[in-house]
């Protein structure tokens, strides 16, 4: 950690280390759970026997429950955001204790719901840790190092993954990987907060929407970002059936597959941190977006799971892109004080195209085969990016730049 803190230049306050040697410590072994089990989630499940409209299920489970971000944010604000992060990631995580149980569709099905339904609450607590931890000035920096620490390390499980599941059956691994992802939240629990906390005002929904309407660059910009990850989303369920049914792709190349896109956000991560710097985050997602309409088409014209790998390249560098720039785009975007809502409305319209796109796909699959989903998918997002292009950059303000990180 000490050579990254130096490579990148990160300043770390020597009141700050001890937090940060949690931090990255928790995020290391959330890595290694992460990368023995989520790329290999909707994989398993097809080959457990799951159906397409299954397969769709599990690749939605992350997204459903941002329907209820609106309501989710105002059950949780009187929690203490420590307690917030550790017991949803116990719980959450304690799910994959019991793989070893399931040897059949539903009962897995059931178990990967329930460990996305209860997970998902902790990226709450997360994000005001961070803002309470982490001054202002070297926030954004140290939360990448963070990440860099924790995608290096799902790297490297994802490739351990691939091979282990050949010669064990993967509900093993998932089980010990269930372990490592529960450390994590016992290592995070150490984390050195403030004795104080302010519980959040309340989200009021009706505010949030009355914004959107009056806000017609953010309208654009939530619009152009909706029609391209409805794309993303819509072929998400098409893969696992791809590389299983059409590829035969083995367990190896599916945490390659993992491990290459996890290795391309690590390397690209910086860039568009310093492309959005100089050219705005709205401005730098026209690009990402244009990277990321590849996807699609390399999986649409993929004859092998080795030429499939290419997939992980720009997949890698488009999540990198994202994570990045829909929060910077959003904080830009946001009046004083209402940021807040403008990440609530993100999040919801993740829930929306999340919880509907993959059932589609569900529906389309036996009735056109699964290659033409990542055509109809690739027509979508080039949609998406073409009015992303026509979406103006917000003006430079000096507004506070704080606000809460989630999942895009």
């Amino acid at each position: 950690m000490t050579f990254l803190r130096r490579w990148l230049r990160v300043p770390i306050p020597p009141k700050l280390r001890a937090s940060l040697q949690i931090d990255f410590l928790a995020a290391v072994l959330y890595g290694a759970f992460g990368g023995l089990t989520l790329p290999f989630i909707p994989v398993m499940g097809r080959r457990l026997g799951a159906t397409p409209l299954q397969v769709s299920l599990l690749v939605a489970a992350p997204a459903i429950v941002l329907l209820l971000s609106l309501w989710i944010v105002n059950a949780v604000r009187p929690v203490h955001p420590v307690r917030l992060v550790i017991w949803p990631s116990l719980v959450g995580r304690a799910m994959f204790l019991l793989m070893p149980l399931a040897h059949t569709p539903v009962p897995y099905l059931v178990l990967v719901v329930l460990f996305h339904a209860v997970s998902s609450i902790n990226t709450l607590g997360y994000a005001q840790v961070m803002r309470a931890v982490y001054p202002d000035n070297v926030r954004g920096r140290i939360m990448a190092l963070v990440k860099i620490g924790m995608a290096t390390s799902w790297v490297l499980a994802s490739l351990l993954g691939g091979q282990l599941t050949q010669v064990v059956p993967f509900q093993w691994v998932f089980a010990v990987a269930g372990v490592l992802g529960m450390a994590s939240g016992v290592v995070f629990s150490r984390i050195r907060t403030p004795e104080r906390w302010e519980v959040p005002e309340p989200i009021d929904p009706a505010v949030a929407w009355r914004l959107v309407r009056e806000d017609g660059a953010y309208r654009r910009f939530l619009l152009a970002f909706f029609i391209y990850g409805f794309g993303g989303w819509l072929i998400s369920p098409a893969i696992p059936i791809l590389l299983v049914d059409e590829l035969h792709a083995s367990n190896f190349q599916v945490g390659l597959l993992g491990a290459v896109m996890s290795a391309m956000w690590t390397i690209s991560f910086y860039s568009w941190g310093a492309m959005i710097d100089r050219r705005s985050a709205t401005n730098t997602l026209k690009v990402v977006f244009s990277i990321g309409t590849l996807t699609p088409v390399i999986y649409l014209l993929a004859p092998s799971a080795w030429v499939v790998q290419l997939a992980g390249v720009t997949d890698g560098l488009t999540s990198a892109g994202i994570d990045l720039g829909w929060l910077a785009a959003a904080l830009h975007y946001a009046p004083a004080g209402q940021v807040l809502h403008y990440v609530t409305l993100f999040n919801t319209s993740v829930g929306i195209r999340g919880a509907t796109a993959p059932f589609i796909t569900g529906v389309l699959i036996p009735l056109i085969g699964v290659r033409w989903i990542f055509a109809i998918g690739a027509l979508i997002q080039f949609t998406g990016m073409l009015l992303m292009r026509r979406v103006p950059a917000p003006p430079e303000t000096d507004a506070d730049p704080r606000g809460p990180a989630s999942t895009a």
